[in-house]
């Protein structure tokens, strides 16, 4: 009987973990924009080159296009773009989370 139960309760605590895994990436892949929707890498290459841009790297991360190029005067240009429609986004560095208490003041 003793074994039973513990069983039990070893299983049942096995399958609460997996749903809460499986809760996470559902959390997580509802997060991405599904593929039909967002632009091919190739559409934003000729995007950009139609610009101007000369590209040095695009990747796709944490749902957005992560974009190097070099702009027509030489520059490096970085850039987020949106994926479904291309468009720039805001640049947030990793340390702008921590100074967004202090984001009024001037240098």
């Amino acid at each position: 009987m003793r074994r039973s139960i513990l069983f039990t309760a070893a299983l049942a605590t096995g399958l609460a973990a997996l749903g809460a895994a499986a809760q996470q990436q559902d959390a997580a892949g509802a997060a991405r924009q599904p593929v039909q929707d967002r632009m091919s890498v190739a559409e934003i290459a000729t995007m950009l080159e139609g610009q101007g841009y000369t590209l040095r790297e695009i990747e796709l991360e944490r749902g957005r296009y992560d974009v190097e190029m070099i702009d027509a005067n030489g520059l490096r240009v970085e850039a987020y773009l949106d994926p479904v429609t291309g468009g720039v986004l805001p640049y947030r560095d990793d340390r702008d989370r921590d100074d967004d208490d202090d984001a009024g003041y001037d240098d």
